[in-house]
């Protein structure tokens, strides 16, 4: 039976219980279930965290190994996903739940590390962010201005800039507060490589 580990915190009960039936009812199958951790679980395939509105998602969901044998065996560990539901419709959260659940049928070796899950074959379909725009989410996350990102990159503030808009497009922000909280997220949780996928 294929097992789905699933952490869901944050403070919103009403949310935790609404994203676990979601995500309960679109596992479905004959040899699939999903049990739900505590919040304070160190074990899981997907976490779902309200308070820093992102999904973690371990290595080992990417190539379905199993989760406590292949923790320590893998060179690379978690892929995050913007999941500020706050202003989404029920349909665009089922949709980025879906996307999420579908990665297991992507079927990636053990071997891949993370730049080359975020350029294998279904994932070019999302429009992912470019090295240059993940080095200025990471650069902002830290705190640091336009001028001395300019400065740092050797790039133009225009183009960096633009490399912001186009990074929050992407990653589905409408507002700089949620923008600036999910860069904090990743530059603290950076393995240096590109490790957010626009779901």
């Amino acid at each position: 039976m294929e097992v789905l580990i699933v952490r869901v915190a944050g403070g919103d009960a009403y949310y935790k219980l609404g994203i676990s039936s979601l995500i309960i009812n679109q596992w479905k199958g004959k040899n699939k279930k999903v049990r739900i951790v505590p919040d304070d679980a160190k074990t899981y395939h997907l976490s779902f965290d309200f308070d820093e509105e992102v999904v973690v998602i371990h290595s080992t969901y990417f190539t379905g190994a199993s989760h406590a044998s292949q923790l320590t065996k893998l060179p690379w560990g978690n892929i995050y996903v913007p999941f500020n539901c706050r202003r989404s419709t029920l349909a665009q959260i089922e949709g980025k739940i879906s996307r999420i659940l579908a990665i297991p049928d992507w079927k990636i070796p053990n071997d891949f590390d993370l730049i080359n899950i975020i350029a294998h074959n279904d994932l070019k379909r999302y429009q992912q962010l470019s090295s240059s725009e993940f080095m200025i989410i990471t650069f902002i996350g830290q705190g640091i201005d336009c001028n001395l990102i300019s400065k740092k990159m050797d790039r133009s503030i225009k183009t960096v800039r633009t490399h912001y808009r186009s990074a929050c497009r992407k990653l589905g922000f409408d507002n700089q507060a949620d923008f600036f909280r999910f860069a904090k997220y990743i530059s603290k949780n950076s393995q240096g490589v590109i490790n957010a996928l626009c779901l």
